[in-house]
């Protein structure tokens, strides 16, 4: 299936998986389901949590960027490597 002759899209929250599509203002809209299978997921995903910066990526932002950043944010974006 060619979307690229397609100039407007809808999508709805109560459709999910659904995008509503028209080829101009004037066309009448065509509705396609775009998951691969017709069921959604009942359950929420995992949370991944994020493993982190290295220890050589902490000394980086803190000797490189750290001078750019603005000094209330220094602390946050570039905070002082733990030896």
């Amino acid at each position: 299936m060619c979307f690229r002759k397609y100039q407007y899209f809808r999508f709805d929250s109560s459709r999910p998986g659904t995008v509503f599509a028209k080829k101009a203002m004037d066309q009448p809209e065509e509705e396609f389901f775009i998951m691969k299978h017709m069921e959604l997921p009942s359950v929420e995903p995992c949370l991944i949590k994020p493993a982190g910066l290295s220890e050589n990526r902490v000394k980086y932002l803190y000797i490189t960027v750290r001078p750019f950043v603005r000094p209330c944010y220094q602390d946050i974006t570039c905070p002082t490597p733990t030896d």
